[in-house]
């Protein structure tokens, strides 16, 4: 729905900007002001579009949500020490592009330009930048009961730092691990209350 607006937005403000930039009627007395106000619309619809996430996304988002919801009900609850498991970190730096979009026809004239001037090696202002990515993950090593032997789960990737994950699990102290009953690689580390820290 918001992506359908945003096209409309993208039509009616591309349609104003048309009429209106050389516009010499006697209709509306200010049609510079209408020009301005397409472009706003324009510009607006873009960035409207850029930040909503795409069908393909949602449907993902939505298949994941039912896959945890479906690992609640149905998997196997394990109760989780977060003190007795291990925090492993990944520290590396990347480059990031300052601006542009991943879909090029999301990403607005001059930041293509940026990119074009970018790409031939000229110009002092770089849309490149050096991000530190700081990457953890806990890992819990459980004995299985049923088989006797050890299995180990790994957490989905962190954004934080060791020291401060480790914060928030002594504060913490418990969570769930809920495995799938008939494949053990399927599984969900519980970690909601990471969201509830940030």
């Amino acid at each position: 729905m918001r992506r359908i607006l945003a096209y409309i937005l993208f039509g009616l403000g591309l349609l104003t900007m048309t009429f209106f930039r050389e516009y010499t009627g006697a209709l509306f007395p200010y049609p510079s002001l209408f020009y301005f106000l397409g472009i706003a619309m324009f510009l607006g619809a873009l960035l409207f579009l850029r930040y909503t996430p795409t069908t393909k996304e949602i449907n993902a988002q939505k298949q994941l949500t039912a896959a945890i919801a479906d690992l609640k009900l149905n998997g196997n609850r394990i109760r989780v020490d977060l003190t007795q498991c291990e925090v492993k970190e990944h520290n590396y730096a990347e480059e990031r592009e300052r601006y542009g979009h991943s879909n090029p026809l999301l990403t607005l004239s001059f930041e293509g330009d940026i990119q074009a001037w970018n790409a031939i090696g000229g110009g002092s202002f770089r849309n490149i930048e050096q991000v530190q990515v700081t990457q953890t993950v806990i890992v819990f090593n459980y004995l299985n009961q049923q088989t006797g032997k050890m299995e180990k789960y790994v957490s989905r990737v962190i954004p934080k730092d060791k020291v401060t994950l480790s914060f928030y699990m002594d504060k913490q102290k418990q969570t769930d691990l809920y495995v799938d009953k008939v494949n053990s690689n399927n599984y969900y580390f519980d970690l909601e209350f990471l969201n509830n820290e940030c």
